[in-house]
C-alpha cells in the first residue's frame, strides 16, 4: 500500500465522525482505479451517477454535497478500491471485481461462461436477477468487507485485440496473449499471460505478449491499435464486473432519506451503463476500421470449437464455488437459464454439475 493511502487511512480515521455530514452538507468521497471515460463503468461513474446523485439529493431533502472524485488511481489502484471503501479511505467505491480474484470470486460468475451473451443490456437483465436470486452475492460485501453493496454494471463485449492476424482457433498456438484475473481461463492454445489495460500498450510495444482480450472500445481509447493493429470479434460477451458500494460505517451516518436515494442510484447505474456498453459496442468496431485497424469475426463453428475446447471450465469453475461455500451450481445454471430465456444461443450449452 502506498503512503498516500497510509496517510489518507490515518486522515480518514481522525475525520471519521465528521467527515460525512456537518450541519446540512454532506461530504463524499468516491472514485475508483481507473481513468475516467475509458471504460463504460468509469464513464457512468463520473458523468452520470456523481452530478445525479448531488441533485437528487439537493433536491429532495434539506442537504447540500460536496463530492469528491478520486479516479484514476489516486487513492486506490485497480486491486485496491475494495480495501480502500473497506477502510473509509473512499466512501463510495465503483469497483472493478474481476481485479479481486478472492474477494470477489462469487460476484464474477458471468467470467466463469464463455461465449456469454455479446449484449451488454441482456447480460445486466440476467446478472441482475442472478443478484435478487441468491442475495449472498451481495450481502458478502457488508459481512466481509465493511461495506453495502449498492448495485452492479457491465464490462462491454470481449474480443481480442493482436499484433498479428490470425483466423482458425488453431493459428493462436504459440503466441502470447493476456487477460486479467479469471477470463485468462479462456485463452486455451496460446500462452496466457497476466496483465491489465494500464498497462497494455507497452507490454505489447516491448513483446512482453502480443494480444489482449479486450472490448473493441478499450482497443481505441487505449490507443492500443497503434501497437497492435487487428481486432477479432470473438464474442467472449458482456460481463457483469462491477460494483459501486458504500463503506458501512459512512452508510451508518448517514440520514436514511440519503440513504434511500443511494440504493436508487446503485441500481440505476446497471442501466445507464448498459447503455453505455452497447453505445461503445456499436461503435467500437466502427472506430477501429476508421483507424486503420483489420477487424474480423470468426465464423459459428471457430467460435463453437472455442466453445467446446473450454467445456469444462464452467463446470470447474462451479465446483470450486461449491467447494467454498457458495451456491455455485445453482448461480450459473440460474444464470445460464436466464439469459437463454432472453433470447442467446449458447455456442456450447455447457453441462454444470
Amino acid at each position: 500500500m502506498s503512503h498516500l493511502v497510509k496517510s489518507l487511512i490515518a486522515s480518514a480515521a481522525l475525520l471519521s465522525t465528521t467527515s460525512l455530514s456537518s450541519a446540512d452538507v454532506i461530504n463524499l468521497r468516491m472514485g475508483s482505479g481507473h481513468p475516467i471515460g475509458l471504460l463504460a463503468y468509469t464513464e457512468s461513474a463520473s458523468e452520470w451517477f456523481a452530478p445525479e446523485l448531488k441533485k437528487r439529493i439537493e433536491e429532495r431533502t434539506d442537504h447540500t454535497v460536496n463530492l469528491q472524485e478520486l479516479h484514476a488511481g489516486q487513492v486506490a489502484k485497480v486491486t485496491e478500491v475494495l480495501e480502500a471503501t473497506r477502510d473509509g479511505i473512499l466512501d463510495i467505491g465503483f469497483i472493478s471485481l474481476i481485479f479481486e480474484p478472492s474477494n470477489g470470486y462469487l460476484q464474477t460468475f458471468t467470467l466463469f461462461l464463455p461465449f456469454n451473451s455479446p449484449d451488454a443490456k441482456t447480460v445486466t437483465a440476467a446478472a441482475k436477477a442472478t443478484f435478487e436470486e441468491f442475495p449472498e452475492l451481495y450481502t458478502s460485501f457488508e459481512k466481509e468487507h465493511n461495506q453495502i453493496y449498492l448495485g452492479g454494471a457491465c464490462l462491454e463485449n470481449y474480443g481480442l485485440g493482436s499484433n498479428f492476424a490470425w483466423e482458425s482457433f488453431s493459428d493462436l498456438e504459440g503466441h502470447k496473449i493476456a487477460g486479467a484475473g479469471t477470463n485468462l481461463d479462456w485463452i486455451v492454445g496460446a500462452t496466457a499471460v497476466s496483465s491489465n489495460l494500464n498497462e497494455a500498450y507497452q507490454s505489447i510495444q516491448s513483446g512482453v505478449y502480443e494480444g489482449y482480450l479486450s472490448a473493441s472500445a478499450w482497443w481505441h481509447k487505449f490507443k492500443l491499435n497503434e501497437v497492435a493493429p487487428y481486432f477479432t470479434k470473438t464474442d467472449f460477451g458482456a460481463q457483469y464486473l462491477n460494483a459501486v458500494t458504500i463503506n458501512k460505517d459512512s452508510w451508518d451516518r448517514l440520514p436514511e432519506d440519503v440513504q434511500v436515494i443511494l440504493k436508487e442510484m446503485g441500481s440505476e447505474w446497471s442501466e445507464v451503463t448498459a447503455e453505455v456498453c452497447a453505445r461503445n459496442d456499436a461503435e467500437g468496431l466502427e472506430k477501429l476500421r476508421a483507424l486503420d485497424v483489420e477487424v474480423t469475426e470468426i465464423s459459428d463453428e471457430a467460435r463453437k470449437d472455442w466453445a467446446v475446447a473450454l467445456k469444462d471450465f464452467p463446470n470447474r469453475m462451479a465446483q470450486e464455488l461449491n467447494g467454498r461455500n457458495f451456491q455455485g451450481t445453482e448461480v450459473l445454471n440460474f444464470y445460464m437459464d436466464k439469459v437463454e430465456e432472453l433470447g442467446h444461443v449458447w455456442p456450447y450449452r455447457y453441462e454444470i454439475k
